[in-house]
Formats: structure tokens, C-alpha cells, sequence
């Protein structure tokens, strides 16, 4: 369908537009069969990303989610009925910051009225570990946004799965060999499950669950999005036989993966990010919660399929590349 202008569609603010989880969102709304008003927030309204938006017929509009900023971020989000939010981490590695911006999401979606606000979560790992787990800074401060959120308007939680992008980025990728085969240095079990997902096609599937489901739609509740539960050794066997490369795995233990993190450069603050990410061996990403039946009910209520990670390679042949 074609995004509508008529004032009695849902207005769906989507912050972060022209990035991954973001225009995830936009393109599966755009491809809902329920009509939507959408106003993508993005700093650079002038890259072709946002300009390609505008050729669906979003309302791309600028806008600097930071402190001090509240006045623009309420005047961005005026006249939404839904907002959805999205933190960027990386941008400045700052759990403090991390957790100030979305608390200005909630407290601007607050103001203007907002009837909905969805944010992508993740697990408060070191609450949910009994403190056994704290330096995965990263999910903590997301936990904490959404904690806030749902004390101040009706909120759900649509945490992000394990990209499947992850595999080329530093630190998670496999390393090719000078024979041409992979080792993969991890600090998790092998045989672990992962919610591994396609984020760019298929997280908006899941905020558009949330949008549309009456379940969900008046607040409440976490959805955990994957396409493909899978252990490292499946993907590895996956990419064998999709990408014809043999990858051997290597497991460290979590002090001699952080040493190894150290000789690679890692600062200390990259140390508070990955240092526990061991947590996923005995408790899994989602501590398990993406198995339960009212996850089920979700993942039946797609629009869609989301992809599995052999139709993610398929899809994007240079990916991982031989």
C-alpha cells in the first residue's frame, strides 16, 4: 500500500528512520494493509536514505534526540498517536547517555499525548542474572529505558534478536585463514541457541505486530523478534553448505576471552560491554522467554515469515562471501 494523508490514519513516529531498526519499522508498515501516517526522524534529512523515504510518502523530518533538546523532540513527535524509539549505543558508548535519550523519548511522547509507545528493549541482564552478570552495559540501559517507559505511558518492548549482520562485524565475525577457511573465537557455548535475525527485513515485522494486535496495541508486554533460533554450529554448517567455506570454532573461557579482548585493544569500557556476554551460555539471550507460548501466538500473528538464516544468505549473496 501507499503510506496515507488522511488525518484519521494513525500517525506512527518512527525515530531512527533511515537506520537499520528504524526502517525496518517503515517498510513493514508501509507494507501493512491498514492505513498509517508516518513521520520518519532522522539528523540528516538531506542523505538518500531519508530522501527515499519521502518517495513512499513518509513525512521525513529532522530532528536531534539528545538532552537539552526537549522543545524539537516534543515538536517532532507532535500529533502521534504511536511513537517508536531506538537508542543508538554505539554512537557514543555511554550507558548513562543511552538511558538519558530514552527517557527524553518517553517524557516528549508523554507530553504531546502519545497513546503508544514501543521501544526496542533488551534483557536486564544483570537483574535477570541475579547480579552474576554485570558488564553487558548495553542491555542493562535498554532494560532500564523500558522500566521507565512503562511508568510514565503505555509501552511494549519489542527486543531486537541477534543480527545476523553480526557475523562481519568486530570481535563476532569468524577470521579467514590464509588457507581460506574461518576460525571462530567466541565465549559462549557453540551449541547454544541464538534468536538470530534478518534486522533490516524483518524487526518491523514485529512492531507491526505490536501496532495491530489487540493484545499488544493498548500497552503492555515484551516481544522478543527472531527469524531463526540456531546454535553457532548450525550457522557455521549452514555457511558450509550455502557458501561452500569450513569454519572451525574455538571456545574460550570468559577469563581468557576477556584477556584476548585486552591483547586486541579493547579499552576498559569495551570490557563492560562484552566482558558478559557468557550470560547467553547458561541462560540464553532472552533467558528463554522467546520460547514461551504467548511468544508463539506472536510469531503465528505475523504478517509474514521472517527469515531463516540460509534464506538471509541467499538473499544477499556477498554476504560472507567465499
Amino acid at each position: 500500500m501507499t503510506v496515507s494523508s488522511d488525518l484519521s490514519a494513525p500517525l506512527v513516529v518512527v525515530i531512527g528512520a533511515t537506520g537499520v531498526q528504524g526502517g525496518s519499522v517503515v517498510r513493514n508498515l508501509v507494507q501493512s494493509d491498514k492505513p498509517y501516517r508516518l513521520r520518519g526522524l532522522t539528523r540528516d534529512v538531506s542523505k538518500p536514505a531519508a530522501q527515499e523515504l519521502a518517495e513512499l510518502g513518509v513525512e521525513v523530518v529532522s530532528a536531534n534526540i539528545v538532552v537539552g533538546n526537549e522543545s524539537g523532540v516534543q515538536e517532532a513527535f507532535h500529533g502521534a498517536d504511536i511513537v517508536f524509539g531506538v537508542t543508538n549505543f554505539w554512537e557514543h558508548m555511554d550507558a548513562s547517555r543511552e538511558i538519558a535519550e530514552g527517557k527524553l523519548m518517553v517524557d516528549s511522547a508523554k507530553a504531546v499525548g502519545v497513546k503508544l509507545f514501543i521501544f526496542s528493549g533488551l534483557p536486564h541482564v544483570t537483574k535477570l542474572s541475579g547480579g552474576k552478570f554485570s558488564r553487558v552495559a548495553h542491555l542493562d540501559s535498554k532494560a532500564e529505558i523500558v522500566e521507565y517507559a512503562r511508568s510514565q505511558i503505555q509501552t511494549v518492548d519489542v527486543q531486537a534478536g541477534y543480527y545476523m549482520t553480526n557475523l562481519t562485524a568486530p570481535l563476532l565475525a569468524p577470521e579467514k585463514q590464509q588457507d581460506g577457511t574461518y576460525i571462530w573465537t567466541m565465549q559462549w557455548n557453540s551449541t547454544t541457541a541464538f534468536p538470530f535475525i534478518d534486522m533490516e527485513a524483518d524487526y518491523g515485522l514485529f512492531v507491526r505486530y505490536a501496532i495491530e494486535s489487540p493484545e499488544y496495541n493498548k500497552g503492555g508486554g515484551t516481544i522478543y523478534s527472531y527469524g531463526e533460533h540456531a546454535s553457532h554450529v548450525k550457522i557455521a554448517s549452514i555457511l558450509k553448505e550455502v557458501r561452500g567455506i569450513t569454519i572451525q570454532i574455538v571456545t574460550l573461557d570468559a577469563d581468557a576471552y576477556r584477556t584476548s579482548l585486552e591483547k586486541a585493544g579493547v579499552p576498559p569500557a569495551g570490557l563492560e560491554i562484552f566482558g558478559d556476554l557468557v550470560y547467553v551460555t547458561e541462560f540464553g539471550l532472552y533467558f528463554g522467554k522467546e520460547l514461551e507460548n504467548e511468544q508463539r501466538k506472536v510469531r503465528a500473528g505475523l504478517a509474514r515469515k521472517p527469515r531463516t538464516f540460509e534464506e538471509f544468505l541467499r538473499a544477499n549473496p556477498d554476504f560472507l562471501a567465499a
